[in-house]
């Protein structure tokens, strides 16, 4: 190749680039390179991405933007390639998720869509065999006073099942799309069997922070209990644990259930999890203008396995048809009652 064409091609590149560049506002610019920053330093999923391209088109997607607002439209390029289902990007006017791979209305069962509109509620009771059954929901909650009162009523519950000595316990997470854990893995306490339940994960598999019980109560990284928990009880290890899931079991509830299955004497039935199994983080940016949830942890067990597939598996997989009028009759529930049965270590 002709060397001076060559570098009047490569002149004209970076004319073209530094003009986009000089057009643009500096809050603008300052606004974009915030989140790029964001995305690519937090993200588990900015490690294979080619950034210099992402950030070439982020740049000329925003060229002609004058103000933030205008800008989100290239914001939302670079947010789209990280794939994160779990996070979201928002600004004053805008947001953005990027959409779910499933389509529920097909996945789900008439079973459960019929149970989901009846609220969110724990269900408990005792089936054939001295079984306890335990339903654990979505806890979508912030605040403390609501993290103690949905803690204490799953703990209060549990224990209200443990204390009728059951031959086993079908834990029924099928219904649980998420929210905070903290509540949910205190209100379970006394049937993790470890002080440390699991651990953080950052993108590159290395283990972070430990997730830790005390007194049956998650910690948090000082040592703070993290729910006022009032009750407690007993679960033998060797109480046999049935755990159901499926692809509305998302999030925290994939979390509850990916731990519970490290501990000893626990077999998961349905189908496989959503595949949200890791912690997102919030970031706000440019004085609080923008605001990024990212995916920034994956999560390991007890026993250090990392769930790199963010999914959780049954030991047993079952298609079913969610049958809540009738537990009796949910193609899910009564295999889980014969294991219960058949294990070694279940009294009746």
């Amino acid at each position: 190749m002709n060397t001076k064409f060559f570098i009047i091609i490569v002149f004209c590149l970076v004319f073209t680039k530094g003009k986009s560049m000089a057009q643009m506002p500096d809050s603008v610019k300052t606004y974009i390179d915030s989140a790029l920053y964001i995305m690519e330093s937090k993200s588990i999923y900015a490690k294979n991405l080619d950034w210099n391209k992402i950030r070439d088109s982020t740049y000329q997607l925003g060229k002609k933007a004058s103000n933030i607002q205008e800008s989100f439209i290239a914001i939302k390029y670079a947010f789209e390639q990280l794939n994160d289902s779990h996070g979201m990007l928002a600004s004053k006017s805008d947001y953005h998720r990027v959409p779910l791979s499933i389509n529920f209305s097909e996945v789900l069962s008439p079973g459960i869509k019929s149970e989901f509109l009846k609220g969110n509620r724990f269900v408990h009771q005792f089936l054939p065999g001295n079984i306890a059954y335990l339903r654990v929901p979505t806890m979508p909650i912030t605040e403390q006073e609501d993290i103690d009162d949905l803690g204490n009523k799953l703990r209060n519950l549990l224990c209200e099942l443990l204390a009728e000595n059951p031959s086993g316990l079908i834990l029924d997470l099928r219904m649980n799309s998420g929210g905070n854990s903290a509540p949910m893995l205190s209100g379970l306490g006394p049937i993790f069997h470890q002080e440390v339940i699991g651990y953080s994960v950052d993108k590159d598999g290395n283990l972070l922070n430990e997730i830790k019980l005390q007194d049956g109560v998650v910690i948090g990284e000082n040592g703070e209990k993290m729910v006022n928990i009032q009750n407690s009880c007993m679960a033998s290890p060797e109480m046999p644990i049935a755990v159901l899931i499926g692809p509305s079991t998302a999030s925290s509830g994939e979390i509850l259930a990916y731990l519970l299955h490290a501990q000893p004497n626990v077999s998961a039935f349905g189908e496989p999890s959503l595949g949200f199994c890791n912690a997102t983080q919030g970031f706000f940016f440019m004085d609080q203008k923008g605001y990024l949830l990212l995916t920034v942890q994956m999560i390991a067990d007890a026993n250090q396995s990392v769930n790199f597939g963010m999914k959780v598996i049954p030991d047993v997989y079952i298609k079913s048809d969610d049958n809540y009028e009738n537990l009796l009759e949910d193609v899910t529930v009564l295999p889980a009652i014969d294991w219960i049965k058949g294990s070694k270590s279940a009294h009746f």
